[in-house]
């Protein structure tokens, strides 16, 4: 929206990507006054390698963003916790980056091949 209304500039965009856990409920799967289970169907554990070194699962979801060096929000999505971050590089790039920077969950020779091609 900012690019349309010619607020930002598009050409050589440097994108920066990365994933949020956004926790939620975990318990086991109750019933509700409804009869309804209160635990979300949509949410999934999620294991990450602490700084530590040690495992911390989480039970929710992820948030993905592409923004740019100013902190300005370009693209998101969000999914279960379970899937791989690298699942949603393709469908968070611009297509106008020169550069993309990413942690390492991300990189592929697919993706570093995508960002060549986009590059040109």
């Amino acid at each position: 929206q900012l690019a349309e209304q010619g607020l930002i500039v598009r050409a050589g965009e440097v994108s920066i990507i990365d994933a949020s856990v956004i926790e939620a409920k975990n318990c086991r799967p109750n019933k509700g006054v409804d009869g309804q289970c209160t635990q979300d169907p949509e949410a999934a554990w999620n294991v990450k390698n602490g700084s530590d070194g040690k495992r911390k699962s989480t039970y929710g979801f992820k948030g993905h963003l592409n923004v740019d060096e100013d902190g300005f929000i370009k693209k998101t999505d969000f999914g279960s916790g379970n899937v791989h971050d690298s699942q949603y590089f393709e469908g968070l790039l611009t297509g106008n980056e020169e550069a993309a920077y990413a942690d390492s969950a991300y990189q592929s020779k697919a993706h570093d091949s995508l960002l060549v091609a986009h590059s040109s």
